[in-house]
C-alpha cells in the first residue's frame, strides 16, 4: 500500500502524498481500522499544509484519537485544541470545538468543555444559526454533569423567553426532552414536538442535534417508525466528526430502540460496527469517547439472550472515565442492575438500581420512560422479602407512567405492581398489564408480564390457565431469541405441571452432539466443505446443522461461535 510506504518512509513526500494519506485514512476508518487511520493522518501532518487544511486534518485526527487508549486520547484533545486555534472558517472551528468539548466532557472535564463552547458562542454572535447550534451542543455536552445540565436548561429557557423570534427547533426539541423526563409532558405532547420540528427547514449546523432529540422523543412515545426514520436521516446525513454529541445520541437512540423491541441479535451485530466488542475476550473498546450508553444496551442484549457471563465480562471491563453523573452512566447502572438480577443477586442489583435512581433524581428525571429503575428495584425488594417496599416503588412508577401515557410504560409498571402485590388483587393487576402490553408491540415487556401472569395463576391453583400464559411467553421468547426468558419460563412451566420438553430450544446446551461438533470445527476456521470431509457428511447436512445451530445460539457470524460455545458446558450426545 502506497500510504503505508509513505508512513514508513517519513519526512516530506511528493505533492500527491497528502491526498493519498487522507484517502487511505478515510478508508481505514470506514473499514474499522482506527489505529491505522491515525497513523496515516499523523503522517499527513508532516507535510506542509495551509492553516485551514491543517485544521481539518487535526480535527479528523483528534476525533479518532479520543476514541482510543489513554495516551491517544490525551493527544487527541491537544490536536483538537490546536485545530480550534488555527485560522479556519466558522463552520470548521465549530466542528473542531464541538469535538473538543465532547472529548473533554467524556474525561470528566465538563466545566472546561463548557468554557470552550462559551468562547465559541461569543465568536458567533453575528451568526445566529451557528450561535444556536453552539448553545445546543453545549447542552448535550453539559449532560455529562447533572448540575451543569440543569444550569444549561435554565439558560436555554431564559434565552428562549427573551429572544424576540421563535426559538430554534434545536432548542425547542431539547427543552421538550427535559420536560418529558421530568414529567411535564405526556407522550402525545412529546411526539407532537418531534413531528413539528422535523417538518421545518433545518440549518446544517444543528440538523444532527434536532434529528437526534426528535428521534429520542418519538422513541419514548413509542412512535418507533418515526424514530427509525429520523435516526436514518441523521446518520446518513452526518458529515462531522464521529465524536459529535448529536451523532453519538443518534447511535444511542438506535441502540435503545432495538433493545425495546427485543431485536437483540441485530443490536449485538451493530455493536461490532460501533466498536463495542461483545465477543470474548471482552475488553474496553472505542465506543465513541466513553459512550457508556452503548455499552449498557449491549449488556442488556447479552443478558436477555442468555449470555450473562459475557455481559458480566463486558460490564466489568468497561472504563467509563468521566461518565459518572452523566445520563449514560445512569443507563449503565440500570443495565448492570438488570444483569445482577438475572445472575440471582438481588441485593447487588438493588444497589445499582438505587444509585441509578439517585442519579436520575438529581437530574430531575422522574419519568420511567428513560430508566424504569423502580420496577426492577421492586422485583429486587420482593426477592429480598420486602413486599411493602416493592409495592411502594411500583406504585410510584405507575403514577409517573400514567402521566406519560404509553402502553409500554404503564403495562410495565402494572406488571411490577401486580407481582409485588400478589394474591387476587395482584393477579387482576397483572392481567391488565398483559392486555395493555399486547397493544404495545414491544415483546420483552409482554414476555415479562405473561411470565408473571402464569406464576400468579399457578399460585392461585389455575394450572391450565397458567400453562397457557407461560406457553405464550415461551413462544415470544423463542421467536426473539430471549434465552434468559426461555429458561425462566421453562422452569415455571415445569412447576405448573407441564410435560417436560425433550430438549431446550435455545443456547449452547440445546445443540445436539453433531451440531456441537460441526460448530466447533466452524469456530476453528474450517469451511463447510472441509467439515463435511472431516466428518464424512454431505455438504447439505453440514449447512443444515449450522443453520439450526446459529438459530439456537442466537449468532449471525461464524466468528461468534467460539465465545457462544464456551459460555455453556457441553452435554452428552442425544
Amino acid at each position: 500500500m502506497v500510504a503505508a510506504q509513505l508512513v514508513a518512509a517519513g519526512g516530506n513526500g511528493p505533492g500527491w502524498a497528502v491526498e493519498t494519506l487522507l484517502c487511505a485514512a478515510r478508508t481505514a476508518r470506514r473499514e474499522g481500522r482506527p489505529e491505522q487511520a491515525v497513523d496515516f493522518l499523523r503522517r499527513a501532518l508532516a507535510e506542509p499544509l495551509p492553516p485551514a487544511r491543517r485544521g481539518g486534518v487535526l480535527t479528523e485526527l483528534g476525533s479518532l484519537e479520543v476514541t482510543l487508549g489513554p495516551a491517544d486520547r490525551a493527544l487527541g484533545v491537544r490536536h483538537l485544541a490546536e485545530s480550534v486555534r488555527l485560522e479556519q472558517s466558522d463552520v470548521s472551528v465549530f466542528k473542531a470545538a464541538n469535538a473538543l468539548g465532547t472529548a473533554l466532557a467524556a474525561r470528566g472535564q465538563t466545566s472546561v468543555a463548557l468554557e470552550v463552547m462559551e468562547e465559541l458562542a461569543e465568536r458567533f454572535t453575528g451568526h445566529p444559526e451557528l450561535a444556536w447550534a453552539v448553545q445546543v451542543a453545549a447542552a448535550l455536552i453539559a449532560s455529562h454533569d447533572g448540575h451543569s445540565w440543569l444550569e444549561t436548561v435554565d439558560r436555554l429557557r431564559r434565552l428562549a423567553a427573551t429572544t424576540p423570534a421563535r426559538p430554534a427547533p434545536a432548542v425547542r426539541v431539547l427543552l421538550a426532552e427535559f420536560d418529558s423526563t421530568s414529567g411535564r409532558l405526556s407522550a402525545a405532547e412529546a411526539a407532537a414536538v418531534a413531528r413539528e420540528v422535523t417538518v421545518e427547514p433545518l440549518d446544517p449546523f444543528s440538523r444532527t442535534y434536532v434529528l437526534a432529540s426528535a428521534a429520542t422523543l418519538a422513541q419514548w412515545a413509542d412512535e418507533l417508525a418515526l424514530a427509525d426514520r429520523l435516526v436514518t436521516e441523521g446518520l446518513t446525513g452526518h458529515r462531522g466528526p464521529l465524536v459529535d454529541p448529536g451523532y453519538q445520541s443518534l447511535l444511542s437512540v438506535h441502540a435503545e430502540s432495538l433493545v425495546m423491541r427485543g431485536r437483540y441479535r441485530e443490536l449485538l451485530e451493530a455493536c461490532h460496527g460501533w466498536g463495542v466488542l461483545v465477543g470474548p475476550p471482552a475488553r474496553p473498546a472505542p465506543s465513541g469517547v466513553g459512550n457508556a450508553h452503548l455499552v449498557a444496551q449491549a449488556v442488556i442484549a447479552l443478558t436477555e439472550t442468555g449470555r450473562a457471563a459475557e455481559a458480566r465480562r463486558l460490564a466489568d471491563s468497561i472504563a467509563v472515565d468521566g461518565s459518572h453523573g452523566s445520563w449514560e452512566w445512569n443507563e449503565f447502572l440500570y443495565a448492570r442492575g438488570l444483569l445482577s438480577l438475572a445472575e440471582g443477586d438481588p441485593a447487588g442489583a438493588l444497589d445499582d438500581l438505587s444509585e441509578c435512581g439517585r442519579g436520575q433524581s438529581a437530574r430531575q428525571v422522574t419519568s420511567p420512560v428513560v430508566t424504569p429503575w423502580r420496577s426492577a428495584a421492586a422485583d429486587c425488594q420482593l426477592l429480598l422479602g420486602r413486599p411493602a417496599a416493592a409495592v411502594a416503588l411500583a406504585t410510584e412508577e405507575l403514577a409517573a407512567a400514567r402521566r406519560w401515557g404509553t402502553p409500554r410504560c404503564v403495562g410495565r409498571a402494572l406488571r411490577a405492581l401486580g407481582t409485588a402485590t400478589g394474591g387476587r388483587a395482584g393477579l387482576a393487576t397483572v392481567e391488565q398489564a398483559v392486555a395493555l402490553l399486547r397493544t404495545a408491540g414491544t415483546d420483552p415487556e409482554l414476555i415479562a408480564a405473561l411470565a408473571a401472569h402464569g406464576r400468579l395463576l399457578a399460585a392461585a391453583g389455575h394450572l391450565t390457565a397458567a400453562r397457557g400464559a407461560l406457553r405464550e411467553a415461551a413462544r415470544h421468547a423463542e421467536r426473539i431469541g430471549a434465552g434468559r426468558w426461555c429458561a425462566v419460563v421453562a422452569a415455571l412451566l415445569a412447576a405448573a405441571g407441564a410435560r417436560r420438553a425433550t430438549a431446550s430450544q435455545t443456547g449452547a446446551h440445546a445443540l445436539t452432539g453433531s451440531e456441537r461438533r460441526i460448530c466447533a470445527l466452524a469456530a476453528q476456521g474450517h469451511s463447510n466443505p472441509e467439515i463435511a470431509a472431516l466428518l464424512h457428511l454431505a455438504l447439505r447436512t453440514v449447512e443444515t446443522h449450522l443453520t439450526n445451530s446459529f438459530r439456537k445460539l442466537g449468532v449471525r457470524r461464524r466468528t461468534e461461535l467460539a465465545g457462544r460455545l464456551a459460555a455453556e458446558p457441553a452435554v452428552p450426545d442425544r
